[in-house]
């Protein structure tokens, strides 16, 4: 995989291990050994376990005194959750953002979803970029949103949905387009259409929540925990 060199090797360390988790190099589930990683990937233990605690942040890696450490296991059940609870905050940030949007938020929006598509059409495509590219995009969409609170939370949020969007839910979209509704995101909010911006962002996400929960309705036996409710 084609990539920048990062300026130190905890930023390589972290890039390579996420890298190696979106794309499923490192199965849902699987165990982090530091020192079987650091002879494959030739970088010491140290910056790996580094590594190992920024992602445990993001929810990538589960941290345990008793496991150590492993990949995150991938459930449809908290794929739906997190698109559920992104359904609730996400139109109202976006609303209250481009309420409040100028000329110099529209160029930064214009700006991230250049960057977006430049790290999609890249041969081959890095998926860290391309994945830290698309929570950029919506970030950017928010950045005008005057709650600090409602910022973080969506961007958690986000940034837990990363490697759904690469290891799932991409292939449980059907009949959407995910590419073209990000350009009608990025229009709507140059043109100062709040409503239409809003629309589009909900019927984006509901589109990949759709497919989810018909896949966890179709998947039988059910092997995740039962979906909590009421969110």
């Amino acid at each position: 995989m084609a990539e920048a060199v990062p300026t130190t090797r905890a930023d390589w360390a972290h890039k390579r291990l996420k890298a190696a988790i979106l794309t499923g190099e490192l199965a849902p589930g699987a165990k982090l050994v530091t020192d079987d990683l650091a002879a494959r990937w030739a970088v010491s233990p140290t910056p790996l376990r580094e590594a190992f605690q920024r992602l445990g942040g993001h929810g990538l890696v589960e941290l345990t005194s008793q496991r150590g450490a492993r990949v995150a296991p991938f459930s449809l059940d908290e794929a739906a959750e997190l698109y559920e609870l992104r359904l609730l905050l996400e139109p109202r940030a976006l609303r209250a953002s481009l309420e409040a949007s100028d000329e110099a938020h529209r160029g930064d929006v214009r700006a991230a979803h250049d960057r977006y598509q430049a790290a999609l059409r890249a041969a081959p495509v890095d998926p860290v970029e391309a994945a830290d590219a698309h929570v950029a995009f919506h970030s950017a969409l928010l950045a005008r949103c005057p709650s600090a609170w409602m910022r973080r939370l969506v961007a958690l949020l986000a940034e837990h949905a990363q490697r759904y969007q690469l290891l799932g839910a991409s292939r449980y979209r059907r009949g959407g387009d995910p590419e073209r509704e990000h350009a009608a995101l990025r229009d709507a909010t140059v043109r100062g259409q709040v409503d239409r911006a809003v629309d589009v962002l909900v019927r984006h996400l509901e589109g990949t929540l759709r497919a989810v929960r018909a896949t966890i309705d179709a998947t039988s036996p059910r092997t995740s925990a039962p979906r909590r409710r009421g969110v």
